[in-house]
């Protein structure tokens, strides 16, 4: 199989940079080059799974830049810190910290470092059921940019897939969190299509609560910020997702609340002040409420979150 010609490279660059260049261009190459060789197996060919092809993490700093031609498999890209830009024929798509891209692989495309330092993990995917998830997520096949809220669903998954790739169980690990970051994905951007219907507004307000949950927020803040009247924000919010902005909120911090007691050692007053709630008392009344469990218990069982 004849090797797609790979570039990577800066347009201008300081001496100083020139050591981090090569090592992020030997990294993505190589990410690249295994993908390749993957794609062109025989096991490739037969396995019905979703699956990583190769991945890699690393750091780009701008003039960065790295051109891939053709290959038959999918990019999964996720912004950690930085942005960069993907250049699909003649459209630039913005790669923004806690945002992910999909796109097809079969046409030429080129990833630039825009705000230094770009940190990003892609994943280069492939499966005989991608192209169906791919039709769902985009009729005409161009990129999807999609936001990932810290300690979401789609967050967590991409954090656990390194190291299923590497597991004994990486095919049915990686099907699974694959086909849950997809579906994720699918769900989201499905039900992003009638935002042009919402006052812009409440989109700020949903993305202010999904990515800031840990500041203290007052309806009359909140009113003054968007420059509409309190009950109309909690009328209209209500309507739009199905809760009021304070249940809607205590419940993003639940969810994280939830994590960081499984992941972490901090203690049950610290947990409650990393998500906004200081006092500790209403902390743990408020977990209760909504887990049937107090933090302590929860912890204790291990309870999946």
């Amino acid at each position: 199989m004849k090797l797609p010609q790979l570039h990577s490279g800066s347009c201008k660059e300081k001496p100083t940079q020139a050591l981090e260049r090569n090592r992020t261009m030997e990294m993505i190459t190589s990410v690249f080059k295994d993908a390749i060789a993957a794609a062109a197996s025989t096991v490739e060919m037969q396995n019905p799974f979703l699956h990583v092809l190769s991945s890699g993490s690393c750091q780009a700093n701008a003039p960065w830049f790295h051109e891939a031609a053709p290959l038959s498999c999918y990019l999964l890209l996720y912004t950690s810190k930085g942005c960069g830009k993907l250049l699909f024929g003649s459209q630039v798509f913005t790669l923004t910290k806690n945002t992910m891209v999909f796109c097809s692989c079969e046409k030429r495309f080129r990833l630039d470092a825009a705000l230094s330092p770009w940190a990003f993990s892609l994943y280069l995917i492939s499966g005989s059921s991608l192209k169906s998830y791919a039709g769902l997520l985009s009729k005409d096949q161009e990129p999807v940019v999609m936001d990932v809220p810290p300690f979401s669903d789609t967050a967590l998954h991409l954090q656990k897939l390194p190291s299923a790739i590497s597991s004994d169980q990486s095919s049915l690990l990686s099907h699974a969190l694959l086909t849950d970051i997809l579906v994720a994905g699918i769900i989201r951007h499905a039900n992003q299509d009638p935002q042009p219907l919402l006052p812009s507004y409440l989109t700020e307000a949903r993305i202010l609560f999904d990515h800031h949950f840990e500041e203290n927020y007052s309806l009359d803040e909140l009113a003054m910020r968007f420059h509409v009247s309190k009950y109309r924000f909690c009328r209209e919010f209500g309507t739009a997702f199905g809760k009021t902005p304070l249940q809607y909120l205590n419940q993003k911090r639940i969810k994280v609340a939830k994590h960081l007691l499984l992941t972490t050692s901090l203690k049950i007053h610290e947990v409650g002040s990393a998500v906004g709630i200081d006092n500790t008392n209403h902390f743990i009344s408020l977990f209760k409420k909504y887990t049937g469990l107090t933090p302590l218990v929860y912890r204790q069982t291990g309870m999946i979150p």
